[in-house]
């Protein structure tokens, strides 16, 4: 398949908005011809209808974020999750039997993708699990589709020249399929056999501060967000939220993260694939020693896999120290996701900025100082440290 680049405006060498980036925009159509998507394109189509459907974040001319309104998780109770386990398969192309599919492609909380080990690798099947439905589909050998967002897509393109462009994901423009946008970057396990995968989220919060401000201006009660208390403490809800049979979904965030170690170490680990095994259940794992045996558990204690997740993210952290980009947005919702075989390969990415968001003009956040509402600090790095500490203390077991 063809791909032609449009003159989209890209980044100067500085890492500022400027000319001189080209980035390939490629409609993808039903019998495999494409066609440029052009400037004209995406503005028509983001301000009408697909951006309605598709887009769930996008950023305003000041810097601050607006039509966030879902995050990226908590979209299924757990007994939904398990019960239904695979909450979607697509299949795209040739068909794949039963015992294919149980090695087929797997994300994790905030749908990452796992490779389907076939000895040709011609095609690619889709599970999401606890994820959003749709949100992900097979691109080219090699990449993914994910659902467009227009504020993760600036962020893409953002990072191109930014010191940290090599621990994201590599970005190849907005496609269109079946009438839908999505961006295209690349696949980053489709060079390992049956990996070992973990999603970790960064950060003290993972809502916007514009969330708390919305919930209080426009308070939106939630049942389902209620239910999903209780499954986890019955006695969590407040009187007044159990004769509502209802809460608000910032309080219902608040309280979660309260409970993990999001609160006391500034990341939580989402979900971890393992084989033919999938695990989301962390929700309470919220002590350095409980992680620690969490991610023990993971590396199936293997020193030189532990020592191999250090040295990247020592790497990461030096990246993020030197990145305008970080220096310049909140990020919110964001994901290290580690990588790992049987051959100990060992790779960890920066994944998900669909809630990451630039600040005002003039303003920087260090990402280690306390979040008080108003600050817009994340608290990124002091959690990258906590991580680090943490991995550091299970090679010196």
């Amino acid at each position: 398949m063809a791909e032609q680049y449009s003159g989209q405006a890209g980044f100067l060498s500085d890492g500022n908005p400027g000319r001189g980036c080209l980035v390939p925009q490629v409609t993808i159509t039903s019998d495999g011809d494409s066609r440029e998507i052009t400037e004209e394109d995406l503005e028509e189509e983001v301000n009408g209808r697909l951006r309605r459907k598709l887009s769930n974040s996008s950023i305003s001319s000041n810097g601050s974020s607006t039509a966030f309104d879902e995050s990226e998780d908590d979209i299924l109770s757990d007994n939904e999750t398990k019960s239904k386990g695979i909450v979607t398969l697509e299949h795209l192309g040739d068909s794949v039997d039963s015992a294919e599919q149980i090695n087929a492609w797997w994300k994790l909380k905030t749908i990452v993708s796992c490779p389907l080990v076939t000895s040709q690798r011609r095609r690619l099947s889709w599970v999401q699990l606890a994820g959003h439905k749709g949100s992900f589909k097979a691109g080219d050998e090699g990449s993914i589709l994910k659902k467009f967002s227009e504020n993760e897509k600036l962020c893409f393109e953002r990072l191109k020249e930014d010191a940290l462009h090599s621990f994201v994901p590599s970005y190849y423009g907005v496609v269109e399929r079946d009438g839908e946008l999505f961006l295209k970057i690349k696949d980053l396990l489709a060079k390992f056999d049956l990996p070992n995968v973990m999603d970790c989220k960064m950060g003290v919060r993972t809502y916007l501060e514009e969330e708390l401000v919305r919930a209080r201006v426009k308070p939106k009660l939630r049942e389902d967000l209620y239910n999903k208390m209780l499954e986890v403490d019955r006695e969590a809800p407040t009187a007044e939220e159990k004769k509502q049979k209802a809460v608000t979904k910032p309080r219902y965030m608040q309280w979660r993260e309260s409970l993990s170690s999001t609160n006391t170490l500034g990341f939580r680990i989402e979900g971890i694939k393992r084989g033919e095994t999938c695990k989301t259940d962390f929700k309470k794992t919220r002590s350095k020693e409980d992680v620690i045996q969490v991610f023990k558990d993971f590396v199936e204690g293997n020193k030189n896999i532990t020592n191999s997740y250090i040295t990247r993210l020592e790497d990461i952290k030096q990246a993020l120290k030197a990145s305008e980009f970080f220096k310049k947005h909140e990020v919110i919702g964001s994901s290290l996701l580690f990588i790992h075989n049987h051959t100990e390969r060992a790779e960890v990415w920066l994944i998900d900025f669909g809630k990451t968001t630039p600040l005002p003009d003039g303003q920087n956040l260090d990402h280690y100082r306390p979040w008080e509402e108003g600050n817009r600090e994340d608290g990124y790095l002091w959690g990258l440290d906590n991580l680090l500490q943490t991995l550091s203390s299970l090679a010196r077991e």
